[in-house]
């Protein structure tokens, strides 16, 4: 039970076999399947400024969601290098670590690499990333969380798999780079 808690509470009650979702404030529809992640729910946030959180769910399992917010900001310059988004993005960071403090977890591993910024060639937007591991009971996940901005609007990627699964490793780099390409309109 407690780890159905956990998975809500970090990526949201999942269910699959529902079709895509189109989201207004960036004008992008998702498809109901990516990288072999299947489509499992949109989200509205009560605060505005929240926004929305799309999900999507694989095997393994492999947990992928899109948040599209503003967080209260009326003005967001579009991709990595802003200084709102960097600020944002050490905000979502420090957010990760809070899962440990709260004991919501034993614990959160940052890892040694500072925060990066993803290199992916073609079309598409580019994204601020780190990578972490959330120790809980049941199993430890590898977690990534991207960044960026689009739209004046902030556009953060989650994903996890469970840390040492190989094939969830590649399933979860797959779809961030598939949802590069439906950010970015290249499908």
């Amino acid at each position: 039970m407690r780890s159905l808690l956990l998975a809500f509470l970090l990526f949201g009650f999942a269910s699959l076999g529902y079709a895509g979702t189109y989201e207004g404030s960036i004008d992008v529809s998702f498809p109901d399947e990516l990288a072999g992640l299947t489509f499992s729910e949109r989200t509205e946030f009560p605060q505005k400024e929240l926004g929305v959180r799309i999900g999507y769910q694989g095997s393994g399992p492999v947990l992928g969601s899109v948040y599209i917010y503003n967080a209260g900001s009326n003005s967001i310059p579009a991709g990595t290098a802003a200084p709102i988004v960097r600020k944002h993005f050490a905000q979502v960071i420090a957010e990760v670590k809070q899962l440990e403090r709260a004991g919501q977890a034993r614990a959160v591993n940052l890892s040694e690499t500072a925060n990066q910024i993803t290199t992916y060639n073609g079309c598409g937007p580019q994204f601020l990333w780190r990578a972490y591991e959330i120790d809980f009971p049941e199993a430890t996940l590898a977690s990534y969380t991207y960044l960026t901005a689009m739209k004046n609007q902030f556009v953060k990627l989650r994903v996890s798999h469970r840390k040492g699964d190989v094939q969830g490793a590649r399933d979860a780099e797959r779809f961030v780079q598939q949802i590069r390409k439906v950010l970015g309109g290249c499908q």
